[in-house]
């Protein structure tokens, strides 16, 4: 959602978490799924937000975080396995 204060645009930063929850959902749904279901839903969700975070901690760029998160996720997880 975009607001105009002064004749500036201001977005919601409220906007920007649902739409970055709503790309790690995304994220965590397509490893689950490519992990052919052998590690069940939450733990990946889990650890796709813990990498996120951990490339957020030291990005300058966050557009393709949640895609970087989600390929690092997976890596970790296929080494449970």
């Amino acid at each position: 959602m975009v607001d105009k204060l002064d004749g500036h645009e201001v977005r919601d930063p409220h906007d920007l978490h649902t739409r970055i929850e709503v790309q790690l959902d995304q994220a965590a749904e397509e490893v689950t799924r490519r992990l052919a279901g052998g590690i069940d839903y939450q733990v990946v969700r889990e650890t796709v937000v813990e990498a996120y975070r951990q490339l957020a901690a030291r990005a300058k760029v966050h557009g393709f975080l949640p895609i970087l998160a989600a390929k690092a996720a997976q890596q970790r997880l296929q080494g449970v396995r």
